[in-house]
């Protein structure tokens, strides 16, 4: 049974000698940022071109996954995800392409990085923060605050700012920022 590094490791050095460009975002992105939380999925945004997922099909095919390709064409071309599911694991890749100004800006803004013995893409930690308080949930929300707490001397302030006032997420940022220093001062 392959482990969740496994997988990432094996799909991002296919996505890398292909020269695919793509971002790993949600919950592997902020564990990459010293967040302990529990997570089952790898989320990728990956502008792909439907023409190219027949190759990206067969790699995941030929690599123990559940990967149908006529399911990752219609999630590009409807602008939603394709949920692929590996067979030795319950973990599963959520792919997703460019669907939003807010993808294309993650996407660019993409920070390439090592673990152990392998290099992949993955979201800045002002934009998974600002993704997090967007989506909203309860778990997204404390994903942001841990974020904010052990990247704070890291962190871009005066791009996360406008990142979350442009997301419309700015009073959520505010009312976690007076949370946390309340916290830190009790």
């Amino acid at each position: 049974m392959r482990n969740i590094e496994e997988i990432l490791k094996l799909v991002c050095e296919f996505l890398n000698e292909e020269k695919e460009v793509y971002v790993v975002v949600g919950g592997l992105a902020v564990l990459f940022y010293g967040v302990p939380r529990t997570t089952m999925d790898i989320d990728i945004i990956i502008p792909m071109d439907v023409g190219e997922t027949r190759r990206f099909a067969e790699f995941l095919n030929e690599n123990d996954f559940f990967a149908d390709e006529e399911d990752i064409k219609t999630a590009f071309e409807e602008k939603s995800h394709a949920t692929i599911e590996d067979k030795t694991s319950m973990v599963r890749l959520d792919i997703k392409g460019i669907y939003s100004e807010n993808d294309r800006i993650t996407l660019e803004r993409r920070s390439k990085v090592s673990l152990a013995d392998f290099a992949f893409f993955v979201a800045s930690p002002e934009d998974t923060f600002a993704n997090k308080l967007l989506f909203g949930s309860e778990q997204d929300v404390k994903d942001a605050e841990g974020i904010y707490v052990r990247q704070f001397d890291n962190l871009d302030m005066a791009y996360l700012e406008k990142r979350c006032k442009k997301l419309g997420v700015y009073e959520e940022f505010l009312t976690m920022k007076r949370r946390v220093e309340r916290n830190i001062n009790a």
